[in-house]
């Protein structure tokens, strides 16, 4: 198996700071708006060149649970010419309960051009909360190519980290006995 290597991405906002790693290699921006943080990372175009494959981080202060926020995106979803769910799974994503869900849905591509071929996109989304963060990780690529960055995609999902708050530190001076002199060496 061919080993891929991985850039540390860290986010530069401050209001939530957090770290993954994705393939050296691909292109990260990170967009900081008033409603929340997103980092899109831009992969290999398919062999047509008409799509690319892309891991997306959303943190949002939506104040839906996970799964509203999955029940909202599949009922836009199901809109789709040919939408699948392939498969529903919860699970943990840096220490947080997540829900995870795949689809597949056909579009037509190249976008904005007389010369449209139907292919098919498979989209694997990954919701959690923490603290107000509605919190988003997002695999899209066309169905070729899906298997072959759904370990990378993996990789960012295990690598994902918050901030962890410190716990409260309770510092207590030794006790010293008066009169008794120090430990001496026998």
């Amino acid at each position: 198996m061919h080993q891929r290597s991985y850039l540390v991405f860290q986010s530069e906002s401050q209001q939530v700071p957090f770290t993954f790693l994705y393939p050296a290699g691909w292109q990260a921006r990170e967009i900081v708006g008033e409603d929340g943080v997103e980092v899109f990372i831009a992969g290999p175009c398919n062999q047509e060149n008409t799509y690319t494959v892309s891991f997306s981080v959303r943190f949002s202060s939506a104040p839906e649970t996970p799964e509203a926020a999955m029940a909202t995106f599949l009922e836009r979803y199901r809109q789709a010419p040919d939408f699948c769910e392939i498969g529903r799974a919860s699970g943990m994503v840096a220490s947080h309960p997540a829900i995870e869900v795949e689809i597949t849905y056909t579009m037509p591509l190249p976008l904005n051009s007389l010369n449209l071929q139907l292919k098919i996109i498979r989209e694997r989304r990954i919701c959690f909360k923490n603290d107000n963060s509605l919190i988003e990780l997002i695999y899209t690529a066309p169905d070729e190519m899906f298997n072959t960055w759904l370990p990378d995609f993996r990789t960012l999902v295990q690598t994902f980290t918050l901030p962890v708050e410190p716990i409260d530190a309770v510092f207590y001076p030794l006790i010293s006995v008066p009169g008794e002199a120090s430990i001496t060496a026998r």
